[in-house]
């Protein structure tokens, strides 16, 4: 008899400019798909310090968020599911850059890190400051540079706009044209 090993964990990543909806999608995401999404710890790291994070704390927090992932993934019992990145360390390498001017060559190896696939969310609403974010001038440039990024490292993003329900049905159909097994939580 022939078989199969199972499928392995996939993991998409949501990228994006400060407010342009990635923890929305990622919630709305894990929910459709019935599976764990991972937030982002550079955030919760921020919240508890409230300063701007140190080179050497913005490795940590790359760090972290690949734990995190790994984490998660060993969570996931359904063969063939998808892990939800509501960021990745590409993210973080462009904080340390923009804020430090520089980043160690450990965090620029972590934010080459692979994905089954890319999600960039568009800042197609209007900039909603929560008390965390800078700027709708900083998203903008957050996106142009992600996109930059992305470009050079081969990445193929799906850019995702709309309202959370168009973007979820966008993400959703990227997601079976990469895996045509994926299952969906009814709806």
């Amino acid at each position: 008899m022939n078989t199969m090993p199972p499928t392995p964990v996939r993991r998409l990543a949501l990228l994006g400019g400060e407010s342009t909806g990635k923890t929305t999608l990622a919630r709305a995401l894990a929910e459709r798909l019935d599976t764990a999404w991972v937030p982002e710890y550079g955030r919760q790291r921020w919240e508890e310090l409230r300063v701007t994070l140190s080179i050497d704390e913005l490795v940590a927090v790359a760090r972290r968020q690949i734990e995190w992932e790994d984490q998660a993934v060993a969570r996931i019992s359904a063969p063939g599911s998808w892990l939800i990145c509501d960021t990745t360390p590409l993210t973080t390498l462009q904080y340390a850059l923009h804020d430090h001017g520089q980043a160690p060559a450990e965090l620029h190896a972590m934010a080459r890190r692979r994905y089954d696939a890319v999600v960039l969310c568009e800042p197609d609403f209007d900039f909603v400051q929560d008390g965390c974010r800078r700027d709708d001038r900083f998203r903008q440039a957050q996106q142009d540079w992600t996109l930059a990024r992305l470009a050079e490292q081969g990445f193929s993003a799906l850019r995702a706009r709309g309202n959370p329900a168009e973007r979820v049905a966008q993400v959703l159909q990227l997601l079976r044209a990469t895996a045509p097994e994926t299952t969906l939580n009814p709806k």
